[in-house]
């Protein structure tokens, strides 16, 4: 009798270690999983973290990158108005000082013409001698008309004329200015020499009325003629 309730003892003491060995084991995966759940949340959480900061430098990288495409394309706007205006500057300080040479602020120089004017050397014995020689008006025929030619400028043997300039008629002698100047009277012009010359040779033209009225006439073109500034 005594032998059989101690069989039922060490069965159920083997139950009770059995079940709770397995309360321990179970109670220990659990907790692992709940662990290893943790970390794997917890890495979850940082890829996501570091995914979205990955986003947001991307996104601050293309709003740079765009704030950048804009800059250069000011700056090529910017360059490209830079160099116009430099383009109209130096075009305007051409057109200043060829307007200066021209209005006699500066000096001017080129090709043009010679119209030189010569008393006639044979008076006859009962003609006045005023028919035979250069007058202001002969000068002044000559200057007009190489102006309306195109000439650029002018000079009376050497001294540049403009065109508040005065051209009198002194007895043997021509006053340009205040300055006296004998035979021949020589008149450059700058311009287009071959356009000079064919307006002053023209058929009835100032050449052959100049010619008429017994003054000697020689005309020529010139590769290069200077002319001085106005004296201030």
């Amino acid at each position: 009798m005594k032998m059989k309730v101690k069989g039922k003892h060490a069965i159920l003491s083997l139950v009770l270690l059995t079940f709770g060995f397995l309360i321990a084991f179970s109670y220990q995966h659990t907790k692992t999983l709940l662990f290893d759940d943790q970390i794997n949340a917890e890495d979850w959480e940082k890829t996501f973290y570091y995914r979205q900061q990955l986003i947001q430098f991307e996104e601050n990288n293309h709003k740079l990158q765009q704030e950048i495409d804009q800059v250069r394309l000011n700056l090529l706007q910017l360059e490209n108005e830079m160099a116009e205006q430099l383009d109209y500057m130096s075009e305007t300080v051409t057109e200043k000082l060829a307007l200066q040479a021209l209005t006699g602020e500066l000096p001017i120089q080129g090709t043009g013409v010679f119209v030189s004017l010569r008393d006639h050397e044979f008076v006859p014995s009962k003609a006045k001698i005023d028919d035979y020689i250069v007058h202001d008006r002969h000068i002044q025929m000559v200057i007009n008309e190489l102006i309306v030619a195109g000439a650029e400028a002018l000079a009376i043997n050497g001294q540049r004329i403009f065109s508040d300039s005065h051209i009198v008629c002194i007895g043997p002698v021509i006053s340009v200015d205040g300055n006296q100047y004998p035979a021949p009277f020589v008149i450059e012009a700058i311009g287009d020499s071959e356009t000079l010359k064919e307006s002053l040779e023209l058929s009835n033209g100032i050449i052959d009325l100049l010619v008429n009225e017994q003054i000697e006439v020689e005309i020529g073109k010139k590769n290069q003629i200077k002319m001085n500034a106005k004296m201030s």
